[in-house]
């Protein structure tokens, strides 16, 4: 749990003063601001620095530091700030992709469920990227968000599936209800940030839901989702340093130093120049 004067940070840096209680509408509050204040992005992993989840860390980094962060960090940091707050929450078994890619995906992601006196319980998550701004009741239903839906459903006893707007990806998260502790999550955080197999290693990606269009950066292309646009999206290929050094800095609002530029625009040309050449080699094979 973040101290008090941790916590004065923590609102500061995300626009909002603190709530008198912690009800549900401070929560929508909290969850809003954090998600729009705070961009999801795995810089560190790609500038080759180790991941930390413990409090003063997090605080450092997501907070005091002006940067963002992957899952367990922004829902570390987010369910540190809910504690102090007085929110009744707790951090929970996670997986993305266990759908279409296997029981192998638990542990992969760690959400939150916040429980209020009159027992209903709310999916508090910062750490999707292309997620809800808003938490989402945790009852089987549709939920629109902005100009996006959410779906949520029971998959039996306590296993739950949430499913992000079909028309930005096809993705789904499932979740527990049990609270687990962080150290159940380092191992899997730390296989993920360092595996040269992870796709946290091998591509840079920062992303950041707004509040009518979501915004993904993934090596040199640039995606912004919009429901409003023709095709539901725009899609450009940042051209120079300088254009990318603003976009980190002023729509995703992260701190970062020359030097660090420098070094993330040389992995985001390397990463474009190889998906590239991997994309001009599967065109070859399928017209042999």
């Amino acid at each position: 749990m973040f101290d008090s004067s941790q916590l004065a940070a923590y609102l500061k840096r995300v626009g909002i003063t603190a709530p008198r209680r912690p009800t549900l509408h401070a929560l929508r509050r909290i969850h809003r601001a954090h998600v729009g204040a705070i961009p999801y992005e795995n810089l560190d992993i790609q500038l080759g620095r180790p991941i930390r989840l413990d409090t003063d860390s997090l605080f450092a980094k997501l907070v005091d530091g002006g940067r963002g962060g992957y899952c367990y960090e922004h829902n570390g940091t987010l369910a540190h700030a809910l504690e102090a707050m007085g929110f009744d929450v707790r951090r929970v078994l996670g997986g993305v992709a266990r759908e279409t890619e296997g029981e192998g995906n638990w542990w992969n992601h760690m959400p939150l469920v916040v429980r209020f006196p009159n027992g209903e319980e709310y999916l508090a998550d910062a750490g999707i990227g292309t997620g809800f701004r808003d938490p989402l009741p945790i009852r089987s239903g549709s939920y629109r968000v902005g100009p996006f839906n959410f779906g949520v459903w029971n998959l039996g006893g306590d296993e739950w599936r949430c499913s992000i707007d079909p028309r930005v990806t096809n993705l789904t998260f499932d979740f527990t209800l049990a609270a687990r502790e962080v150290a159940e999550f380092e191992a899997k955080c730390t296989e993920l940030s360092t595996s040269p197999d992870s796709p946290f290693v091998k591509t840079l990606t920062v992303q950041n839901p707004g509040e009518h269009d979501i915004w993904v950066l993934r090596a040199r292309t640039l995606t912004v989702y919009d429901p409003k646009l023709p095709d539901g999206k725009s899609v450009k290929v940042i051209e120079d340093p300088s254009e990318f050094a603003a976009h980190l800095r002023g729509r995703f609002n992260l701190t970062l130093a020359h030097a660090e530029v420098e070094a993330l625009w040389a992995k985001a040309v390397e990463q474009h120049e190889r998906k590239l050449a991997e994309d001009a080699a599967a065109a070859s094979k399928t017209s042999a």
